[in-house]
């Protein structure tokens, strides 16, 4: 109570905004955590294990939610729309691994982020959206990024681009894709259903890569990666959770929090120092990205009679 002896006020909860907020920040937690462990096995471990137990394990870490939440989860109204998204995501996923495990942990990082990049072309070609020029240079100012972090060698008698950068680049596009459509399935499907489907359909993808390396881990290895699976479907659920919650531009801008995460892990755990030429360009990437994705909440919440976008 205060001093007039009325019942002191309640403080307002979070809003909607800041809830999401605290799910896209435990959503880098855990990307931290699997990114650290998926480094680390995949000195010892092969990748074609590494993605075939990390998917089997979000299965059973995610198993017991979707037991709670009984026969609903498995429901939806737009199939073909749920198995398109996770298609995307798991070639993202797949190809995402496999640049993570490769590259330096801040190279990675910087290089996923270019999907942004990839989205605002996606929706001009896909969403039939008008782009104006100012974004248009944003994202050729992206790419110029890119181009100094790959450092492609397109000699005659050079391979133009290797294959963990290339890798790293289709998983920023699927994943480009893969966002395109979650937006809207939140509308009706729960964060826990799109984690379900994904995880399982990723899990079965994954079934012939145990072709390619039939060997059960010992109980130490066995260990670290069910930790990792865990690590990567709460990173997962959270991020989903979030986008479903608060405005998906503030989301976007609040995922950034990654790259210095991931990048100090690099340094402390490997021993990961980027050269001069590759920061810049991450910097470039992270400067034109944060543009684009202001610049696209300004567009949404100007007037209709306003100037047109930029």
């Amino acid at each position: 109570m205060d001093q007039t002896g009325s019942p002191a006020p309640k403080k307002p909860p979070l809003s909607p905004n800041g809830i999401g907020a605290l799910w896209m920040l435990g959503s880098a937690a855990g990307f931290l955590v699997m990114a650290v462990l998926a480094k680390g096995l995949g000195s010892t471990t092969s990748v074609a294990m590494l993605i075939f137990w990390r998917s089997l394990a979000g299965v059973v870490a995610v198993l017991p939610f979707a037991l709670m939440a009984g026969p609903k989860v498995w429901k939806t109204s737009r199939p073909g729309k749920l198995l398109l998204r996770s298609s995307y995501g798991t070639i993202g996923f797949f190809a995402g691994f496999y640049a993570l495990v490769h590259l330096p942990l801040a190279q990675s990082q910087a290089l996923s982020f270019s999907r942004t990049l990839f989205m605002t072309i996606l929706a001009v070609v896909i969403l039939k959206e008008k782009v104006a020029w100012r974004r248009w240079t944003a994202v050729g100012i992206g790419f110029l990024g890119i181009l100094m972090m790959t450092k492609p060698d397109f000699s005659a008698h050079a391979t133009a681009i290797d294959p963990a950068t290339l890798a790293a680049l289709v998983s920023a596009l699927a994943f480009a894709f893969a966002l395109v459509t979650v937006k809207d399935l939140t509308k009706d499907h729960s964060s826990l259903t799109l984690v379900v489907y994904g995880n399982v359909f990723t899990t079965l993808a994954g079934l012939p890569f145990l072709i390619l390396d039939p060997v059960l881990p010992d109980l130490q290895t066995m260990g670290l990666l069910i930790a990792m699976g865990f690590a990567g479907v709460a990173a997962q659920s959270c991020y989903v959770r979030a986008l479903s919650t608060g405005e998906a531009s503030l989301m976007g801008l609040i995922d950034y929090i990654r790259l210095p995460l991931v990048a100090g892990a690099g340094v402390i755990f490997f021993h990961e120092v980027p050269d001069t030429l590759a920061m810049v360009g991450a910097a470039i990437v992270i400067i034109s990205t944060i543009y684009i994705t202001v610049r696209d909440a300004q567009t949404k919440t100007a007037k209709p009679l306003g100037p047109p976008p930029a």
